[in-house]
């Protein structure tokens, strides 16, 4: 059993999610709030829950056994759940609809719904939630719509998930049918569990450890993802990528194979997920992370065996400000780099850091002829010897300038002592940016220097006001606090922009922000005194810069 502490802290991790400033939302596929049955106390007793025949162990294990790219972690199960033909409905005294069903599939790490129709009419939202409420997501309304009239919701950790659609009771129905359930069977670490066995190796060091202390601005713009295919779910990782242009056109580098077996609607139904990394050091608890939905080919470049093995898409949704993104910079010149590193999230583990001190050497993959790979070796540092696995494969390797150089084709290191000095490959930048076709879905050039400007490298970017400069700049003090407690700006920049406050406690019900006073520029105060004891989240906002807090009252 969980114990409270750490379903509080889950909770807490969640309600974040539920009180964003609506200019943040605006941005995101989830509108916040929280589903009419948690306040209603909807006797649980009521929702009808569907079983979903597991998986064969026998395909189970043949995928398990198989090394072939890119790494499989979940297989799709067809089902047919829709508002119509499935689930249970209660009209509230209010004259609310409350629709609810549990979908469950013995032995799942982790369910992912697909769904192929999606379609919530003005006044309607959605919700999905695990059954001890510790994963929440939504709502999700009628600006959740893309070209396809597809959907997918973030991964939910366990073998059972619920649904919610809430709205007034004449409101028409929603256009909602499930096809497929994602049923995860490794690839994930439920870190809410007691003493969790990470899924990457043992040899891997977490990004946070101090090998990631000068690399802290080229990790936020490495991503993890969750691919959709004709074969199943798939995790890679990839990067979020500058261009000559400077607009933070949200365009994400990842590998062609982990690409290939995608179909245009496929690919709208992508996952991605940011910042899921360790706070610290230690294997704990991850911090906050959130993701974003469904992407759009624009280019890609051979497989392994082929070509250097790149695949560009562009984020279907605007990157919201308070992700903290950072747009990694390139270099297209075809010079090894002495030294550097590799970030990515093996086996879609948390985000590792992969070192190297020796220069990267020019080096064909075994079976393809070309020229087109940084071959590297990775050395022991001081919590580790940071390898790569699969789930790695797309992901971004650095020169010592903190550049993309080349991006994850495969190799053979790994933590097992005879592997750990062994090879990986990576696909040079300099080979996918003209060398692979000369249309604009063979290259990069055409995407990443859309003025034809002839540079040969840029520096990264970080999208708004940096997140490094917001957790300096702004601090809360005391905390526990017991009548007051103050909010100070330390940037002036911050000052200038202006400042919004959002105060809810742990359920994300909105406390009133009338008990911010401001003392003077820059200077708050929160009168906790009118506060019952407990645990709130306050949230500090302006244009570029997002800011929560978790505040215990005493």
């Amino acid at each position: 059993m969980k114990s409270f502490s750490l379903c509080l802290r889950l909770l807490f991790v969640y309600s974040i999610l539920l009180v964003v400033d609506p200019l943040h939302v605006s941005a995101q596929h989830q509108a916040g709030g929280v589903p009419l049955s948690f306040g209603m106390a909807l006797a649980p007793s009521k929702v009808i829950t569907s079983e979903i025949p597991k998986p064969s162990s026998v395909l189970i294990n043949e995928i398990e056994t198989s090394s072939s790219l890119p790494y499989q972690f979940a297989l799709n199960l067809p089902v047919d759940f829709s508002i119509k033909n499935s689930g249970s409905t209660e009209i509230l005294k209010d004259d609310k609809r409350v629709w609810r069903l549990s979908i469950r599939s013995s032995g799942a790490k982790a369910l992912i719904l697909y769904f192929n129709r999606f379609s919530i009419p003005e006044g309607g939202k959605f919700f999905v939630y695990n059954p001890s409420r510790t994963q929440l997501f939504g709502a999700y309304t009628s600006a959740n719509k893309n070209p396809f009239n597809t959907f997918a919701c973030p991964l939910i950790a366990g073998e059972a998930l619920v649904l919610e659609y809430n709205a007034p009771s004449g409101l028409a129905l929603p256009d909602i049918h499930i096809s497929e359930v994602a049923y995860a069977f490794r690839g994930f670490t439920d870190y809410e569990e007691n003493n969790p066995i990470p899924s990457s190796g043992a040899c891997e060091v977490n990004i946070n450890c101090s090998e990631g202390d000068n690399w802290q601005k080229q990790k936020k713009g490495v991503v993890k993802l969750i691919i959709k295919d004709s074969l199943g779910g798939r995790i890679c990782s990839g990067s979020i990528i500058n261009n000559t242009s400077n607009d933070c056109t949200p365009y994400l580098l990842t590998a062609n194979h982990c690409g290939r077996y995608s179909r245009p609607v496929d690919l709208s139904q992508w996952l991605f997920y940011f910042n899921y990394e360790m706070p610290g050091c230690p294997n704990t608890t991850p911090g906050t992370l959130s993701s974003l939905l469904g992407a759009e080919f624009k280019a890609h470049g051979g497989t392994e065996f082929t070509g250097s093995d790149f695949y560009l898409v562009r984020l279907s949704e605007s990157i919201p400000d308070s992700l903290h993104v950072y747009f990694n910079g390139w270099s297209r010149e075809d010079i090894a780099s002495p030294d550097g590193t590799g970030i990515h999230h093996p086996e879609g583990d948390v985000k590792k850091i992969s070192t190297y001190n020796s220069p990267l050497l020019t080096a064909n993959y075994p079976g393809n002829p070309n020229p087109c790979f940084w071959q590297v070796f990775w050395t022991y540092t001081v919590h580790g010897h940071g390898v790569t696995e699969r789930g790695s494969s797309g992901s971004p390797i650095f020169n010592s300038g903190g550049q993309i150089v080349g991006t994850l084709t495969g190799g053979d290191s790994a933590c097992d002592s005879g592997s750990l000095n062994l090879p990986d490959y990576y696909g040079k930048f300099s080979w996918h940016w003209d060398k692979n076709g000369t249309d604009s879905t063979s290259i990069l050039k055409y995407w990443l220097d859309p003025s034809n400007t002839g540079a040969t490298n840029i520096g990264g970017r970080f999208l708004g006001i940096s997140h490094q400069q917001a957790q300096a700049g702004i601090k809360l003090f005391p905390n526990p606090a017991h009548d007051n407690t103050r909010i100070s700006l330390e940037d002036e920049s911050l000052i200038r922009e202006g400042v919004r406050f959002s105060v809810a406690d742990m359920l994300g019900n909105p406390v009133p922000a009338s008990i911010v006073k401001e003392l003077s520029p820059g200077n708050y105060s929160i009168d906790s005194h009118s506060l019952p004891s407990g645990v709130y989240v306050i949230i500090v906002s302006g244009r570029n810069f997002y800011k929560s807090f978790k505040l215990v009252k005493i």
